[in-house]
């Protein structure tokens, strides 16, 4: 090691030489710094000032800057040159992008680009969330048909491929980092937030999907992160808006969602993100809430017990800790920005994700707010200052073990031929096919179709129509002598009322595709639509189009398939992307070729999770999955 080489790194980073302002590492100095991480991580922050400290242990959301002529908020396709200097001047060490900033690979490949040209010094650490199915962030990419999906086809070798895709088109973009997988187990049946995001709610299922998905991720140098620390399967509110409490005692907590992230652990995960939720059973500590002055529990997120203590110390978890999203209501609502930081870090948290949204001026000057507080804090708490040295230390240690550079290692031309692949999108329709569950067939599927055929899709959402209406004829299409004309409709099938032309749109049609979405409570018009089609004596179908878990609340059903995932939608920005292989898959199974002997997809998936009824009886196994 070539001591001077590194002590005029370190000076240059704490800004005593002039001429180096703005700079980025050579690739020599670079090289000097890989060889020793720890070591080197130790020396650069022990240069820093407090506020390069702090812009090491701060990951900011890019999502948009400014508003267009309409006046939305403006998305961030392109850097702006203010964020590009707020970047720089605040020496920021992270950015996390979300779906507004991946248009396209060129577009996507250029602002990462851009964004490591804006950085100071070491490179930024860039992330996102890309678990497939329900959260994808890659508009152009694969986005393969997620997690509980993967888990009902039983294939550790599809789910280490599914990790192996996600993480070449991410490097190949330059993304270091990726918020997958979760490994939440989700038992309860009417959770808001999880759901189809989770594997599984069986633990055994759970850790060997997530073990070979975070191989596969590995193969193509993608940092992996466990979610959502200490387990967010068992709630019913959702933290983007609320702050859900779990109800397990500490001996069923461990015997439950302890062991999945237990597992990741052992196998070397990379990264931990935490959960805002609050579990009393490991942290019961009271905190009056800045929101209303109630008295409320203490999030996971806040806890030193729960992340110094169980996480940290118990599980001798070494990796990164990262916050979920501090602008959650379940946090900014009850705790303020700047102090939910200083909290989150004490806790033992080394990044703390979105704690303020940079989109426009008012978000500098808040910015610069919670540096100026950081650092009067840290002047008057030496324990804060001792964790924001240690945090930093972990982050910088992070990017030198990983050999992070700040340009990328991939042409543009490169990043073109992986991502959205023929070879991925294929693979994607494989995995798609695979998981497709028959739940219920009464000697209804597969549907032979006839010459002319007149097809009636009912669902909650006329977009929704319009994408099982497309895969329609396409399949009409490609069947020879086969005509399929499609009528729709779409209200709401958790409420009660029904459109006054139902009766008469279902009697002029063939068969009847209700496709339900999360349904909650029985008696609502998914079931009135049941009844009429049945007393019309019309075949009708359910497809289950995200959660698997709707068959408990119909009745009188014929037939009923599970697809696990029609949309994705991020809750943050209102962003729907539609899962086009979940759904031409389930659509597929329906229906039988021209031969009469086989179905254009045979079901094959079996249920990763107990499907209860309202009394809570299981009425529908794990395991349960029926075939033609």
């Amino acid at each position: 090691m070539k001591k001077i080489g590194l002590t005029a790194i370190a000076a240059c980073m704490a800004g005593l030489s002039v001429s180096c302002a703005y700079a980025q590492l050579t690739a020599s100095q670079q090289e000097h710094l890989w060889r020793a991480p720890k070591e080197n991580a130790e020396q650069l922050v022990s240069q820093m000032s407090t506020r390069e400290k702090i812009g090491q242990i701060l990951m900011l959301d890019v999502r948009n800057w400014g508003k267009n002529a309409a006046g939305e908020p403006e998305n961030v396709t392109v850097l702006p040159a203010e964020l590009a200097k707020v970047i720089a001047d605040y020496r920021l060490g992270s950015v996390i992008l979300f779906r507004e900033n991946f248009i396209n690979t060129p577009q996507s490949y250029q602002l990462i680009q851009d964004l490591q040209k804006a950085s100071y010094q070491l490179p930024l650490l860039i992330s996102t969330d890309q678990e497939g199915g329900y959260v994808t962030r890659l508009r152009e990419g694969t986005e393969m048909p997620g997690n509980m999906a993967l888990a009902a086809t039983r294939n550790e070798s599809m789910a280490q491929r599914v990790g192996e895709v996600h993480g070449a088109e991410l490097n190949a973009l330059g993304v270091h980092i990726n918020f997958a997988p979760v490994v939440d187990i989700n038992t309860n049946q009417n959770n808001p937030v999880i759901g189809v995001r989770s594997f599984s709610s069986n633990i055994a299922l759970v850790n060997s999907m997530s073990t070979a998905y975070i191989k596969g991720l590995h193969q193509h140098s993608v940092l992996a992160t466990a979610k959502h620390f200490p387990g967010h399967g068992n709630v019913a509110t959702d933290s983007h808006f609320g702050l859900p409490q779990v109800s397990y005692s500490e001996s069923e907590w461990r015997q439950s969602d302890l062991l999945p992230f237990k597992n990741v652990v052992a196998q070397g995960i990379d990264a931990v993100l935490t959960a805002h939720i609050i579990v009393p059973a490991l942290d019961d500590t009271k905190v009056i809430s800045k929101k209303d002055g109630t008295e409320i529990g203490l999030p996971a997120t806040l806890s030193k017990k729960i992340i110094s203590g169980i996480l940290r110390d118990e599980l001798q978890f070494k990796g990164l800790v990262f916050t979920d999203a501090l602008d959650m209501g379940a946090i900014v609502d009850n705790f303020g920005a700047s102090e939910a930081v200083e909290m989150a870090l004490m806790a033992g948290s080394d990044v703390l994700v979105m704690p303020l949204h940079i989109w426009d001026q008012q978000g500098i000057t808040q910015l610069e707010e919670l540096y100026r507080y950081l650092e009067t804090e840290s002047q008057k708490k030496p324990e804060l200052a001792a964790r924001l040295q240690q945090a930093a230390t972990q982050v910088v240690q992070t990017k030198l073990a990983n050999k992070l550079t700040p340009y990328s290692p991939h042409t543009l031309d490169f990043a073109k031929s992986v991502v959205a692949s023929p070879e991925y999108k294929r693979f994607e329709k494989q995995v798609a096919e695979n998981a497709i569950t028959l739940i219920k067939n009464e000697r209804l599927l597969p549907y032979q179709l006839k010459a002319q055929n007149n097809l009636l899709v009912i669902s909650d959402e006329n977009a929704r129509n319009k994408i099982v209406s497309d895969e329609l004829q396409n399949i009409a299409s490609e069947l020879k002598g086969q005509q399929i004309a499609v009528s729709s409709l779409a209200f709401k099938l958790d409420e009660n009322t029904l459109p006054n032309d139902l009766a008469e749109n279902i009697q002029a049609n063939d068969l009847v595709i209700l496709i339900t979405y999360n349904l909650k409570a029985k008696q609502t018009a998914a079931q009135k639509v049941i009844d009429q089609a049945a007393a019309l004596h019309k075949p009708l179908v359910v497809i289950s189009s995200r959660n698997p878990y709707d068959i408990a609340y119909l009745d009188h059903v014929k037939a009923n398939l599970a697809i696990y995932g029609i949309t994705g939608f991020d809750v943050t920005n209102n962003n729907r992307n539609s899962l086009e292989a979940n759904i031409k898959a389930g659509i597929r199974t329906l229906f039988k070729t021209n031969d009469s002997h086989s179905a254009l997809n045979t079901p094959r998936g079996k249920l990763p999770v107990d499907i209860r009824n309202p009394q809570g009886d299981i009425i529908y196994p794990f395991g349960h999955g029926l075939t033609y």
